[in-house]
C-alpha cells in the first residue's frame, strides 16, 4: 500500500523543496505571469469552491442510485464520487487551456484530495465507528507524512541528499506500472454482470460529475478559464486511488477496479466531445 502510493509523497517531499523540478508547481508561477496574484486568487477560490459542491453533489447522486440498487455504499460511493483530477485531470487541463488552466485546475484537485482523505477513507474503513481509529488512519497516511515532510524541508530550507532524491525518484517511476497490474488481477475475477453494473456506475460518475459542474458553474457564474476547468475535471473517470484504499479495507475491490476502468474507457469519449464544445 505504501509503495503503491509513493507519487504523491514522493512528489510533495522532492517538489515542495525544489519547485521547478515539479511540473505542477512550475505551472502555478507560468500562470501568474499572464494575470495578476489578486485575479489568480480569485480564480484558484471559484475553482476551489465549485470542485466542494461538485463533489458533494455527485456524492448526494451516487448515495440515491447506489442505494436504489441494493449496491454497498461504503465500498461503491468513492468511486462515485472521487474523480482522478490528478494524474489525468491536471495533464488535459494543461493540455487544452495552457498554463493558466492547469494552474486552477490544482485548486480542484487539492480539493478533491482532501476530501478522499477526511471522508472517502473513514467511509471505507471497516472501524469508522471508533474516532480513534478514524484519526490515526487519517494521520499515517502516507499523504499526510509526506505534506508534513514536505513543509519541514521548506521551513528549514533543507535539501534532501542526493542519493535519498534519486532513490524516492525511482522508486515512485514503479508505482504507475504496479497499480495497473494490480488493477489488472482484480479485472480478471470480474463477471459479465459486473460489468454491465461498472458501466452504469461509471455513467453516473462521468455523466453526474458534468450534470452536477454545468448546474453549478451557472449558478456561480464561473466564466473563462474556470468555467472550462471545472467542467472537465468533473468528468474525469474514477480515481485509481479509489481501487487501492478498497483493496486496502477489502470493500469490494473487484467492482471498485470495474467503475475504475470502465469510466476511463467512456472518458475516451466524453472528454473530447467536452473539449470540442469548450473550445
Amino acid at each position: 500500500y505504501w509503495l503503491l502510493l509513493g507519487p504523491l509523497p514522493s512528489a510533495l517531499c522532492r517538489g515542495v523543496r525544489h519547485p521547478c523540478r515539479n511540473e505542477y508547481r512550475c505551472a502555478l508561477s507560468g500562470g501568474l505571469r499572464d494575470q495578476s496574484i489578486g485575479d489568480f486568487r480569485v480564480g484558484v477560490a471559484e475553482v476551489a469552491a465549485a470542485a466542494v459542491l461538485v463533489l458533494a453533489g455527485a456524492a448526494l447522486l451516487g448515495w440515491g442510485a447506489i442505494r436504489a440498487v441494493g449496491g454497498d455504499i461504503r465500498a461503491l460511493l468513492p468511486s462515485v464520487t472521487f474523480p482522478n483530477n490528478g494524474n489525468m485531470g491536471l495533464p488535459l487541463c494543461l493540455f487544452a487551456f495552457g498554463q493558466e488552466g492547469l494552474a486552477l485546475a490544482v485548486g480542484f484537485f487539492i480539493v478533491q484530495m482532501t476530501a478522499m482523505m477526511v471522508f472517502g477513507i473513514p467511509l471505507l474503513d471497516r472501524q469508522s465507528g471508533n474516532i480513534w481509529s478514524i484519526l490515526k488512519g487519517f494521520v499515517f497516511q502516507p499523504l499526510i507524512l509526506a505534506v508534513i515532510v514536505g513543509l519541514i524541508l521548506l521551513a528549514g530550507n533543507i535539501a534532501l541528499p542526493q542519493w535519498i532524491d534519486t532513490s524516492v525518484e525511482l522508486l515512485a517511476g514503479f508505482t504507475i506500472p504496479l497499480m495497473l497490474i494490480t488493477l489488472g488481477v482484480s479485472l480478471s475475477t470480474l463477471s459479465t454482470s459486473g460489468w454491465w453494473r461498472s458501466l452504469g456506475y461509471s455513467t453516473l460518475r462521468i455523466g453526474g460529475g458534468l450534470v452536477m459542474a454545468w448546474l453549478i458553474v451557472e449558478w456561480l457564474d464561473i466564466t473563462g478559464t474556470a468555467r472550462g476547468v471545472v467542467l472537465l475535471q468533473a468528468i474525469m473517470p474514477a480515481a485509481v486511488f479509489n481501487y487501492l484504499l478498497a483493496l486496502k479495507y477489502d470493500r469490494e475491490p473487484t467492482a471498485v477496479a470495474g467503475v475504475v476502468v470502465a469510466s476511463t474507457v467512456m472518458a475516451l469519449i466524453a472528454v473530447p466531445v467536452l473539449l470540442a464544445v469548450l473550445l
